[in-house]
């Protein structure tokens, strides 16, 4: 059973708790649980951002330094002609004075060199011979053991290159006295040439600074570790992987397992890449995330609730009623008039109990009246309705027979019946139909209906309210689900003008009759409303007249006739503004439509379902676009024409056109052939064809082959002699002689002019 079928045949309790379920309950949960989602990632996407932002700032400032310290190394060592380096070397002596006269002059000179000097720890001057003096602080480490340093062996190796190495000091006055604990010391080493060393003495001139950056770091890690910043715990590795810089013991914390989120970014300097690493808990990384989403949570929590409360208010004030009002229609739908529904819930919903109950005891008057009507006639309204549709009385006789008929005002309606499953028996089906409208409660106090054929009723509608129209409507709305669901059939309407008296009643059966036709436009389950309808209908359905032989040819497969009349119609178009082009299109698919009715075919059968032209063409916005559409709508019914109407097989004519429109191009098709295709003698089917046709055999042929070559012409690149033989000319010159006779240009000017 179709879905929605069983959606309203669920009660209206079950339908209202799985509407409130499926609209509010669970769009709040998917928006709540898809909230917290994105929540979480932008939270811990901004957490991270923040450690890397951190990590810039840091990377920022040993960039700086190491930047800063390289040139400062430059200019000691190279300022006033290496003045320094000459001091330096002069100490490489065993003559105590003379060492320190030198000493003195080199510490005078490195102080002024390296102003200012707050983060420069040392500069040491390493001999070839193993001595070492320091300007600043004497560096606690020995000589062995700074040779055997990786920065060092890189400078030996490049000499007049500053090579960048570090110490971590472990505890205070470790590297040198009165050093602190957790100081990043970088270390500036350059190992001079006998460029720069004349002396060739010494073997090593080495900076150590102190930077900020391990200051930052620890600022960082003590208030990470204190609860008030959420950056990690911050170190430094090589590339190596080995612990350049870090603030905790060794083994203090165990950054390994899932429990920590390690955030890594590379900070390349001249010869090496070290990496800052900053370690955090990866619960910290959502910790302000779960903050939040608690505050989301209650929100969800205190609005479903809300909802909760509402819905036990709704279904209390108007789901409840309604039923009752439900309740009360079925029993009147089965007969009982007697029905009373108790007034409850909201005013609304109450004023329409009040008036539910008024339509019932209204309802029963007006049966009774009409029972006690029809007891007294003797003929029934349906009998007045058949006679004047089939023209066996007259309105005026009708008029004067029964009074009571043409008393109130009326409208007359026509429905096109469509049958899906046309093997039954239709006029059994159709009478089942017209049996089944009685149910519908307004149709039965209001309508009488005629069968004039199994596919085509008639209702006669007494107006008997002021606003009518959209009842009607309503009411036709009705039967169609009804129809669909209980007899598979489509019905579709053509509602006449509000009318009164005999007078007028012919004029309204004429209006319905040949209105109908409009529903090949609108599509399925068409309403056509005459009292709402413009002049322009009329006009339009005049304008068929002028496309029934383009209809026609549609509607046989005749390809000639179908190109010229659509060149007529394309060359029309040229003149007129993009409405009434639009007019002309619907005009086009009208007539179409007529044809398929004139031999009770389903104008619906060549596309498989029903469309709304209105809508369709209504969209398309400019000339080529709809000439673009119509050749395609065209090409579409002449290949169903072709395959499914089955004409080849109804008329020898038309099967002999088939034959010619595809064979044209075969330059030996003559009449002979055509006739032995066709089963006639040659004089009889000549006779016959320019009798049916209004001209002879050679001009039909020419005309059409003329007719594909000015397509070829107007849509190909293809040579004239091509195009010439595409259509059956082996001789060119000939198929221009032919162009120019019919079209009076050449086949080249032609060209020129499209």
């Amino acid at each position: 059973m179709h879905r929605g079928q069983v959606g309203r045949r669920l009660p209206l309790k079950t339908v209202y708790y799985l509407s409130f379920l499926f609209f509010i309950v669970i769009p709040i949960l998917i928006v709540l649980v898809v909230a917290l989602f994105v929540l979480n990632k932008q939270f811990k996407n901004q957490a991270l951002t923040n450690i890397r932002q951190a990590q810039e700032t840091v990377i920022t400032e040993l960039k700086s330094d190491i930047d800063i310290m390289s040139m400062r190394l430059s200019h000691l060592i190279y300022t006033n002609n290496n003045e320094i380096l000459a001091y330096a070397a002069e100490m490489d002596t065993a003559d105590f004075g003379r060492r320190y006269e030198y000493e003195q002059k080199l510490q005078q000179a490195g102080n002024l060199a390296l102003e200012p000097v707050k983060d420069i720890i040392s500069v040491g001057f390493y001999m070839k011979d193993g001595r070492k003096t320091y300007i600043k602080n004497d560096i606690n480490r020995t000589m062995d053991e700074i040779r055997e340093m990786d920065w060092y062996q890189k400078a030996l190796e490049k000499s007049n290159t500053v090579c960048l190495g570090s110490y971590d000091t472990v505890s205070s006055s470790d590297l040198y006295v009165g050093g602190k604990k957790d100081l990043l010391i970088l270390v500036f080493a350059l190992a001079p040439d006998v460029s720069t060393d004349r002396s060739q003495k010494i073997e090593m001139v080495v900076f150590y600074q102190s930077t900020d950056a391990a200051d930052r770091i620890k600022e960082y890690n003590r208030n990470y570790l204190e609860g008030k910043n959420k950056l990690g715990i911050t170190q430094i590795r090589d590339s190596g992987g080995n612990l350049v810089f870090s603030t905790l013991d060794q083994g203090e914390i165990d950054f390994s397992g899932k429990k920590y989120t390690c955030v890594k970014t590379p900070l390349e300097l001249k010869d090496t890449v070290w990496y800052l690493e900053s370690y955090i808990e990866t619960r910290d990384l959502t910790l302000e995330y779960w903050n939040r989403a608690v505050l989301v949570l209650l929100a969800a929590v205190l609005i479903l609730l809300l909802a909760g409360y509402y819905s036990r208010y709704f279904l209390r004030s108007i789901v409840n009623p309604v039923e009752e009002i439900s309740s009360g229609l079925r029993e009147v739908e089965e007969g009982n008039l007697d029905v009373h529904v108790t007034a409850s819930g909201q005013s609304e919903v109450r004023n329409m109990i009040h008036q539910f109950n008024a339509m019932v005891r209204r309802l029963k008057a007006l049966i009774g009246e009409y029972e006690e009507r029809v007891r007294n006639m003797e003929r029934k309204p349906g009998d007045y309705l058949a006679a004047l549709l089939k023209k066996e009385m007259t309105p005026e006789e009708v008029g004067q027979s029964s009074r009571d008929f043409f008393m109130e005002p009326y409208v007359l309606m026509s429905m096109y019946i469509i049958y899906e499953n046309p093997a039954e028996n239709e006029m059994d089906v159709a009478v089942r139909l017209k049996n089944s409208f009685e149910r519908n409660p307004r149709y039965a106090s209001r309508c009488i209906a005629y069968i004039e054929n199994p596919s085509f009723f008639f209702a006669f509608y007494r107006v008997t309210e002021e606003e009518y129209s959209n009842r009607i409507v309503k009411m036709l709305q009705e039967l169609q689900r009804a129809a669909a669901n209980e007899f598979g059939v489509k019905i579709e309407v053509c509602i006449g003008k509000k009318a009164f008296g005999f007078e007028e009643f012919p004029k309204s059966e004429e209006d319905v009759r040949k209105k109908i036709c409009l529903r090949h436009l609108i599509g399925e389950n068409a309403v056509i409303d005459l009292n709402r309808a413009e002049e322009k209908d009329d006009s339009l359905l005049e304008l068929t007249k002028e496309y029934e032989r383009l209809a026609n040819a549609l509607y046989m497969a005749e390809e000639k006739n179908m190109a010229e009349e659509k060149n007529k119609l394309f060359v029309a178009f040229s003149d007129l503004p993009m409405a009434e082009i639009r007019g002309r299109a619907y005009a086009v698919i009208l007539a179409i439509g007529k044809r398929f009715d004139r031999d009770n075919s389903r104008f619906s059968d060549a596309f498989g379902q029903q469309y709304n032209y209105l809508d369709k063409i209504g969209r398309i916005e400019d000339v080529r676009s709809l000439k673009l559409w119509l050749t395609n709508y065209f090409a579409w019914l002449m290949d169903y024409s072709a395959s499914k109407l089955n004409v080849a097989e109804a008329d020898v004519i038309v099967r002999a056109k088939r034959y010619m429109a595809d064979h044209y191009e075969d330059c030996d098709l003559s009449l002979p052939k055509v006739a032995e295709h066709v089963g006639l003698n040659e004089k009889y089917f000549t006779n016959r064809f320019t009798k049916e046709t209004g001209e002879n055999f050679s001009s039909y042929l020419t005309a059409l082959r003329m007719q594909k070559a000015k397509e070829l012409l107007k849509t190909t690149t293809f040579k004239v002699y091509e195009i010439s033989e595409m259509v059956g000319y082996h001789n060119v010159e000939h198929f221009n002689r032919m162009f120019k006779k019919l079209n009076g240009i050449t086949p080249a000017r032609y060209r020129k002019t499209m």
